[in-house]
């Protein structure tokens, strides 16, 4: 391979590798589509609080989470309904969720709920991911 065409090479790896950072960047801010499959940063959801004292929230699954970020009380049970909106056949990340603080391992079946119970938390984070740890959500305890 000759200095000319080592060269060529060099900087179709550099235009690449500068698209994927752009696309990333439009994704973080929202210009893209949701940015839920690489991580960015998401504004948490409260959990509202039920008369039994339980706090709940929902989560959709569709190639990410909806909400990524969940915020609730320390010292009291959460309720968390994961739904996952995806079409049978089409294969994904959501279809198993994990919450490892609370060993949970559960597949997600197309069109369906399942409703994940929290014990009660001291404040602090606990993250929830797919089965493959791509996607990622958490959970914050004040």
């Amino acid at each position: 391979m000759n200095a000319k065409s080592l060269n060529a090479k060099k900087q179709l790896l550099r235009l690449r590798v500068s698209r994927l950072f752009t696309l990333m960047v439009a994704l973080c801010l929202g210009l893209g589509g949701p940015a839920l499959l690489i991580g960015c940063a998401s504004k948490p959801v409260k959990a509202t609080q039920q008369a039994d004292g339980v706090q709940q929230v929902r989560v959709v699954v569709s190639h990410g989470y909806q909400p990524s970020h969940i915020e609730a009380k320390a010292g009291q049970p959460l309720k968390i309904e994961f739904y996952r909106d995806e079409e049978p056949g089409q294969h994904s990340c959501g279809e198993v969720l994990e919450i490892p603080a609370e060993r949970v391992k559960l597949p997600l079946p197309f069109r369906e709920s399942q409703i994940v119970e929290i014990k009660p938390q001291a404040p602090g984070e606990i993250e929830f991911r797919c089965g493959m740890n791509m996607l990622k959500g958490k959970i914050t305890f004040r």
